[in-house]
């Protein structure tokens, strides 16, 4: 491989990288200061649908955007060599004695839970949100559903401000690998 392929091959990844954390950010965005904000005004049952669509939809593209953000960042750090690192400000080393290894453990940390915030919304806290009474239900029932729909739908909101927050969190983490790491 010319040395000039290296280069192309490092402007791909990062391209893919940034544009996976754009994606998941600007969804993470979008859900929790729009479309949560836009809820507050619709009724019961149109809040319900919204949350079906949108959520349904929003789930894949985090978790592939995730995906995409893993993959480029493992080969991104698998492509650097030794020689590149020694040339980064600090010379910066994978050792947790290290700013840089403590900060890209930080961010892996961050980013795994991530993935189980976004995992936990598609299938586990999404789908809660979906079920509704059915015409056989006491007015018991119902209020009960009722009940159990709208804590789910607060777990869901807990878990969208943590995913927003986490999700700037990393690329803030991420940015100060360029200086040396932050931790």
């Amino acid at each position: 491989m010319e040395s000039g392929d290296g280069v192309e091959m490092d402007t791909l990844l990062a391209t893919a990288h940034a544009l996976a954390w754009a994606v998941h950010l600007g969804g993470a965005l979008t859900m929790h200061w729009v479309l949560r904000y836009a809820q507050r005004e619709m009724p019961g049952s149109q809040v319900g649908i919204v949350c079906k669509r949108s959520g349904g939809r929003y789930r894949w593209f985090a978790l592939v955007a995730l995906g995409v953000v893993g993959v480029t960042g493992v080969l991104m750090l698998a492509t650097t060599s030794d020689t590149e690192f020694a040339a980064r400000p600090g010379s910066p080393s994978l050792s947790l004695a290290d700013s840089y290894g403590r900060t890209m453990l930080a961010l892996s940390v961050t980013w795994v839970m991530l993935v189980v915030a976004v995992a936990a919304m598609a299938f586990w806290l999404h789908p809660a949100q979906s079920k509704r009474s059915r015409p056989n239900m006491t007015h018991e029932q119902i209020q009960a559903e009722r009940q159990r729909i709208g804590q789910a739908i607060q777990r869901m909101d807990r878990v969208l401000r943590f995913e927003l927050i986490a999700g700037l969190g990393a690329v803030a983490i991420g940015a100060s690998l360029h200086q040396g790491g932050l931790f």
